[in-house]
């Protein structure tokens, strides 16, 4: 509500957003280069904090966030951002289960959760590839299966088809569209008019740091 955040005394990134979010939908936001859809994306994962005004996601203040809540937050979100950010020296299944394994989960709930998780993006049989061996899409795919192998309620994506063709980019697409389908809130930043001019779901569109499309609370 009412969010600005500034990088320097005189841009904005954002200035004066304001919108809400509904459990269980997907958004997208949409603008140029430059318009503030990462900071937005950023703002959402508490990656910066806003100059001014309030971020609220599931009843929690993000300005409120610690140094032992922030992490507690973290992991009950998924995020995905164009650029893969595998362990080039783990395997598929070791990236995806690397999470899991630094909060001390027991190595059959960490089979489970993985499996699932490889299943729902439908690479299952790589998981012992290393991500060098991938293509761009299988490399993606894995990324979005490493966001939700904590079932998270919310998943936020940041340009996730930036550096996929187009045939991989629908395929990706369809996975978070699938993703939303079972219950997951989706927020995705992206410019590629091809999923939201052909989709039913809500478009925020960013200019220069301003929400032309937003929802007042």
């Amino acid at each position: 509500k009412n969010v600005t955040k500034m990088y320097d005394r005189h841009t904005p990134a954002l200035e004066n957003g304001s919108l809400k979010i509904e459990d269980g939908e997907f958004v997208f936001i949409v603008g140029e280069s430059g318009a503030g859809k990462s900071t937005l994306i950023r703002l959402l994962l508490r990656e910066t904090r806003a100059s001014k005004g309030d971020i609220v996601v599931d009843g929690k203040p993000l300005k409120w966030l610690g140094l032992f809540t922030l992490p507690r937050y973290r992991r009950k979100i998924g995020f995905v951002f164009q650029d893969f950010k595998l362990l080039p020296d783990r395997n598929v299944f070791e990236n995806v289960a690397l999470a899991w394994c630094m909060v001390g989960t027991s190595s059959k709930q960490i089979n489970a959760a993985v499996f699932d998780a490889l299943a729902l993006v439908g690479i299952s049989q790589k998981r012992f590839a290393m991500p060098y061996t991938l293509s761009g899409g299988e490399q993606q795919r894995v990324a979005i299966a490493r966001a939700m192998v904590h079932n998270p309620y919310l998943l936020l994506a940041d340009e996730p088809t930036g550096n996929l063709d187009p045939k991989n980019a629908e395929e990706v697409f369809k996975i978070f569209k699938e993703i939303n389908a079972r219950g997951t809130t989706v927020v995705m930043a992206t410019h590629n008019p091809d999923f939201y001019l052909n989709s039913p779901f809500r478009r925020l569109v960013l200019d220069h740091g301003e929400l032309l499309t937003r929802d007042l609370i």
